[in-house]
């Protein structure tokens, strides 16, 4: 669609620190995409928290082996990015729980302030509007997340793009108002989409964009982002055993909920896209993440048919072909990121791509004409984390 090359020396992948030099990052760059994938996994949500003496952070419990099991749950919620967030803990667990669930809660918070493209000074606006004439200067959590994006961008091979922004605005998702556009529109928008057009400055923190009217956008990634640092946060504090969502289709799940006729772990319904009232499933989740996406809230129809806000930013059409695709790994942003990149797929390459991944298990929907119920395909998932 005549974008622009990117530049000899760009780096594609960042992988270590938020500042480092080329020659630092050469050394660095993962030698397979599997690699790539379990680099990022530890980065987001480390397997073990380690204080800055580099011993393990002390467990925080207050209930010990063999003390009574809490059955009540404490909730602290909070609304930020066009979504509830909710903090669950076993109540009186914790002495500081509710303290630190606030906390959490505040970095979510935060984050919105610096990438929401509804907040006109955050680094993401200013990013959009000065970022194809200068380079602009962003927050270590934003640089860290455009990094992420376009890794996952090359994984998937262009099924996720945080540069999809125009293609929304053309749809009319952007304004929650679905229109069918021309084939010239969908072209024109198309010139503006591509995270190659994205050009990263490890080392100085900048961010630029090779064209005008690029617009990126978290959609995607940026919930499950935001909760791995309040997950992050809530380990730090010693706090081992919570569950905290974003609008429910991003969670994340630590230890355990203590309850008996929970089984251990964390329980999460699956429920029917288009009839919500209909639980298809329950996942279990221990020390986990979990990002869904589907169209069944955003879509319009046209022509008698139905057009989901989920773009292909390889084609510019909405995605078609699946209710819903689940992704099931340790962190929030890569489950987000590859949920929204299987919808985009389609059922059968979802499938081979999962297949490469380990890491990570699906849980994908797809129409059943012969039945109200969908077909559920499953890949990498085990009898304890899904049952149906």
């Amino acid at each position: 669609m005549g974008k622009p090359a990117a530049p000899d020396n760009r780096i594609t992948h960042r992988i270590a620190g938020n500042r480092i030099t080329k020659h630092e990052y050469k050394s660095m760059t993962p030698s397979s995409p599997q690699e790539l994938l379990a680099t990022w996994l530890e980065r987001l949500a480390p397997a073990k928290l380690v204080g800055a003496d580099g011993e393990p952070v002390a467990s925080g419990r207050a209930n010990q082996s063999g003390a009574s099991l809490e059955r009540l749950l404490l909730s602290v919620s909070r609304s930020a990015m066009a979504c509830e967030f909710e903090v669950l803990l076993n109540q009186h667990q914790y002495r500081n729980g509710p303290e630190q669930a606030l906390a959490a809660l505040d970095i979510i918070e935060l984050l919105e302030n610096k990438l929401s493209v509804y907040k006109p000074h955050s680094d993401l606006s200013l990013l959009n509007r000065f970022g194809a004439k200068r380079p602009v200067a962003v927050a270590a959590d934003t640089l860290k997340l455009l990094q992420l994006a376009q890794d996952i961008h090359q994984l998937t091979a262009g099924a996720f793009d945080i540069t999809a922004g125009s293609l929304s605005d053309v749809w009319g998702f952007s304004r929650r108002q679905g229109e069918m556009p021309t084939p010239e529109k969908i072209a024109d928008a198309l010139k503006s989409v591509g995270t190659e057009l994205v050009q990263i400055d490890a080392e100085l923190a900048q961010v630029g964009l090779l064209r005008e009217g690029v617009k990126t956008n978290p959609g995607g990634i940026g919930k499950g982002y935001a909760l791995d640092r309040a997950a992050g946060h809530l380990t730090g504090q010693g706090i081992d055993d919570f569950l905290i969502h974003g609008g429910l289709s991003s969670v994340i799940a630590r230890g355990e909920r203590q309850h008996p006729h929970v089984g251990g772990g964390w329980l999460v319904s699956l429920r029917h896209p288009l009839r919500v009232e209909e639980v298809l499933g329950t996942i279990r989740l221990r020390d986990q993440a979990l990002g869904t996406s589907g169209s069944g809230k955003q879509f319009f129809h046209f022509g008698g048919e139905r057009y989901s806000h989920i773009i292909d930013p390889r084609s510019g059409w909405p995605a078609q072909g699946m209710l819903s695709a689940t992704v099931i790994c340790r962190s929030g942003a890569v489950a987000d990121a590859l949920a929204t990149a299987l919808f985009v797929m389609g059922c059968e390459h979802a499938q081979e791509f999962c297949a490469k991944f380990p890491q990570i298990s699906a849980i994908i929907l797809v129409a059943n004409k012969k039945s109200v119920r969908p077909q559920i395909v499953t890949v990498n998932t085990t009898e304890e984390q899904w049952q149906c």
